[in-house]
């Protein structure tokens, strides 16, 4: 399933991702739970690879939290990779870390000890999984599979070129296919996609195509056939329209916190809300919606014409 009217709630990755993993842009309550924390609280593994060097998970919610309790708490994830991401030879310690030559914003491929960045965050992935998930040639005691919850965060859609995104096609090509051919994705939801379009450039700063990218980022979802086949069956038995709510969904306005209740519902599944429910992806959104009902600023809206 592809979203061809998703769109961002905010300018960059901030308000995006605050909407995505807490459901609120600016939470007003201490300890707002992370939606990895629902996920972790379930027996889930909860991951998260940063290849930007930044501690997102935390940066994002931390503050909400007395330092010590998020640290030690079931607040913050149990895996999380970033390190080799804040190298120098990728993200200098001198000077502008966010150049246009060298950084997580640079317009040339972002490469360390000879490799692309992106083929050091797929292997500790497949590592990870392989952790997680061991395969059926593994011996029978070794098999132990522990579900999880795996947040990775991609720079190579972040420069003004649009060129360096290529670089990973082959690479995400692969690890999709690995995921299909381990039958992973029997029961695994995968998402790929961006918390805001393109957002620089001269594109994005003086034409209204570039303005309504950077408002309609990519987003796409796979979902397992017994979970597609559970959202048709429950929007037949609710709602007024009979199409199945992922394709009505392809062309209705949706937003990160549509995505946040979507995480809920598998957090809790099979336990989830009547709420979160229809609050998510898996349930036909309002035909018509307009920004504001969807939580959408009026100065962001892409509906809007100048």
């Amino acid at each position: 399933m592809e979203l061809f009217r998703y769109h961002s709630v905010g300018l960059n990755t901030d308000n995006n991702t605050k909407a995505m993993f807490l459901g609120d842009i600016y939470p007003k309550k201490r300890n707002t739970l992370p939606i990895w924390a629902y996920f972790r609280d379930r027996g889930y593994i909860t991951a998260r690879v940063e290849a930007g060097c930044g501690d997102w998970a935390k940066d994002c919610n931390g503050h909400n939290y007395q330092q010590q309790d998020f640290a030690v708490s079931k607040r913050s994830l149990d895996y999380e990779l970033t390190a080799p991401f804040c190298l120098p030879e990728v993200f200098p310690d001198v000077g502008n870390p966010f150049g246009n030559f060298k950084g997580p914003f640079s317009i040339i491929a972002r490469c360390l000890f000879g490799r692309y960045l992106h083929d050091w965050v797929f292997d500790y992935l497949y590592k990870l999984r392989r952790e997680l998930r061991p395969q059926p040639a593994m011996p029978q005691k070794a098999r132990k599979h522990r579900p999880y919850m795996i947040t990775v965060a991609l720079m190579e859609g972040h420069e003004g070129t649009g060129e360096v995104l290529r670089t990973l096609d082959d690479a995400l090509a692969a690890f999709i296919k690995d995921m299909r051919d381990s039958g992973e994705l029997d029961d695994t939801v995968l998402i790929i996609g961006g918390d805001h379009g393109l957002h620089m450039g001269l594109n994005f700063a003086y034409t209204q195509n570039g303005r309504i990218e950077h408002q309609n980022p990519f987003f796409a979802m796979s979902v397992p056939e017994w979970l597609h086949q559970y959202a048709g069956d429950y929007q037949a038995n609710n709602n007024q329209e009979q199409a199945h709510p992922l394709a009505l969904n392809e062309q209705r306005l949706t937003t990160p916190f549509e995505l946040h209740h979507t995480f809920r519902v598998l957090a809790e599944w099979p336990e989830f809300s009547s709420d979160s429910w229809k609050r998510s992806l898996f349930y036909a959104q309002k035909k018509g919606r307009t920004c504001d009902e969807a939580g959408i600023g009026a100065g962001f809206c892409m509906c809007k014409t100048n």
